[in-house]
Order: structure tokens, then sequence, then C-alpha cells
């Protein structure tokens, strides 16, 4: 399969996983701490020769397609261009650009659990504390913010490993 279909297939899924599954889910007043945003998964587990401008467009139309069926207006756009412009920085933190192979995909099996669990995690909580900071647009209730930030994070952390071993054990 082309690598731009298995893209596209990946938006579309976790697209529609995450409006008519996880959005859908009431848990009533702990709704707020169970709404893990996995849609940035596809933007993030691109190979690493793919050039910044393509990422920076692929993001913009990831989250503008968030926004319509959101309704979120430019929220989620602006949050993954800003996360998308730094992902270098992050991969940086795991480990040199050297230790990965450009031609590789991002997932749990190509760069092991551990880096894995790493590089995602802190993708993921950067994601969501923006997302809530942004959404909010206050330092008031910081702790609140981060302790959602930190549970949704652990949340699709879970969900994506899942998908992994599900969508690309077999690979």
């Amino acid at each position: 399969m082309s690598n731009s279909f298995q893209h596209i297939y990946w938006v579309i899924g976790l697209l529609f996983f995450q409006l008519f599954v996880i959005d859908v889910i009431d848990l009533g007043t702990y709704s707020s701490f169970f709404t893990p945003l996995i849609f940035s998964y596809v933007i993030f587990k691109r190979k690493l020769e793919t050039t910044v401008t393509e990422l920076l467009i692929f993001a913009f139309i990831v989250g503008f397609l968030v926004d319509v069926f959101r309704n979120t207006i430019g929220l989620n756009i602006s949050v993954l261009l800003l996360i998308t412009f730094l992902r270098s920085r992050i991969l940086n933190l795991i480990s040199a650009r050297e230790d990965f192979d450009d031609n590789i995909e991002l997932n749990l099996f190509n760069i092991g659990i551990l880096r894995y669990l790493f590089y995602y995690g802190v993708v993921l909580f950067f994601h969501h504390a923006l997302f809530y900071l942004v959404e909010q647009f206050s330092f008031v209730h910081l702790f609140s913010l981060l302790s959602k930030a930190l549970i949704n994070s652990l949340f699709a952390l879970a969900i994506l490993m899942l998908f992994e071993f599900i969508f690309n054990s077999n690979k």
C-alpha cells in the first residue's frame, strides 16, 4: 500500500474513532478527565525524512478536519502546528538523530518500547497541555489543567499502543 494512502487511512480511522467513540463517551462530571486526543499520532509517526514544511501542511489539514467536526474553530490547528514545529526538538530529547533511520516510521516496533513511551508520552502531554491551555486561556487552574493533560495523555498513549499492536504487529 502506498505510504500516502496509508496516512489517509490513519487520518480517517483516528478521526472516526475520536469523533464517534471517544467524544461520545459520557462520564458525567469526570468527562473532562477522559477526552484523549489521539489524532496527532498521524503527524508524529511520520518518517524523519519528511520535511517540516510537509509536516506543517499535513498538521494544518488534520487540525482543520478536527476543528470542523469538533466545532473548535482553530483550536486544534494552532496546537497541532505548534507541536509539529517542535517535533524535531522533542526527538532530540530522546536521542541523537543518527540513532533513527530516516526511512522508518516512528512506531512501537521500529523505535522500541522505551523510546516509544518517552517520545509519544512527551508529545501527547505537550499536545494535551497546550490544547487545554488554549481552550481555557488562563493559568488560574493550572494544577487541574496539568492533571487533565497527564491523565488524558496516559489514556491516549494506551489507546495508541493498542492500535499499534492491532494494526502494525504483523509487519
